[in-house]
């Protein structure tokens, strides 16, 4: 199912699968890459929750002294990859100004036991078009999270300002470790790691990071480029986000075109 909404300022399309993001045209400019009917494959546009791109330790989750083994999905890094929510059907609804779409979890998965709901809110303003996700822990322990979204923004020649001095080294499976030196990026070559970037600029478009690091994943010769506003990895240097029993949280970021 797809939900579409249209403005003065833009139009956007939600599919209810991932809430994912495939459709976003402000001022004029469509962003987003499309996928056709491809884009599940690509996870184009998807909310990744309890933890975006490819868990840190690779399949284990640790949290508050218990370790959390999540399935591999990812078998060509042997990793979790994108969490639970990318392929889970949400509830989708028109808003003022946008679309929201919501997602219940009763904790019924070993690796995740932690119920929750999740409000995901997308909303075209004069401001452009803010992302937001809502996090209510429904269980009576403390629920750990990081949170990403997944756009594939439309390119030729990718450019990424300023570029980031520093990056996550990643080991032999790809998964990310501690911080180093960056010294640029080589578009020929496939690009795909955790960046530290204060702010992102891709071309005339503004996404505003959820945290120091920013995952980017671009296939050599692509037409397209992934940058994920991400809140963590669960990893050391970027602990879990923690929602109360009964407590909320949220996180929102920002695409502009323009000033």
């Amino acid at each position: 199912m797809f939900q579409s909404f249209r403005n003065s300022f833009g139009s956007i399309t939600v599919a209810s699968t991932g809430a994912s993001l495939v459709q976003a045209e402000l001022q004029g400019k469509e962003l987003l890459h499309d996928f056709g009917d491809q884009w599940q494959g690509w996870v184009s546009g998807a909310v990744m929750f309890p933890f975006p791109v490819r868990m840190s330790s690779g399949t284990v989750m640790k949290f508050e002294g218990v370790e959390y083994h999540w399935p591999i999905n990812d078998e060509k890094h042997r990793a979790a990859l994108h969490g639970l929510t990318p392929g889970e059907e949400f509830e989708l609804a028109q808003i003022a100004n946008g679309i929201q779409a919501s997602w219940t979890y009763d904790g019924a998965k070993d690796f995740y036991p932690f119920p929750c709901k999740l409000t995901i809110t997308y909303i075209l303003s004069q401001e452009g078009l803010s992302l937001s996700c809502r996090v209510q822990n429904l269980g009576t322990t403390s629920l750990p999270y990081h949170m990403g979204w997944h756009p594939y923004f439309k390119t030729n020649a990718p450019a990424l300002n300023p570029v980031p001095a520093h990056r996550l080294k990643k080991n032999e499976v790809s998964h990310p470790g501690g911080k180093i030196p960056f010294e640029g990026f080589d578009w020929t070559e496939e690009v795909d790691g955790a960046f530290f970037m204060d702010s992102i600029k891709h071309g005339d478009t503004t996404i505003q990071p959820l945290s120091t690091i920013t995952q980017v994943f671009c296939p050599a010769g692509a037409p397209f480029v992934a940058i994920e506003p991400i809140t963590g990895l669960g990893h050391p240097d970027f602990p879990w986000r923690i929602v109360a029993p009964g407590g909320v949280d949220e996180v929102i970021t920002t695409i502009r075109v323009g000033k």
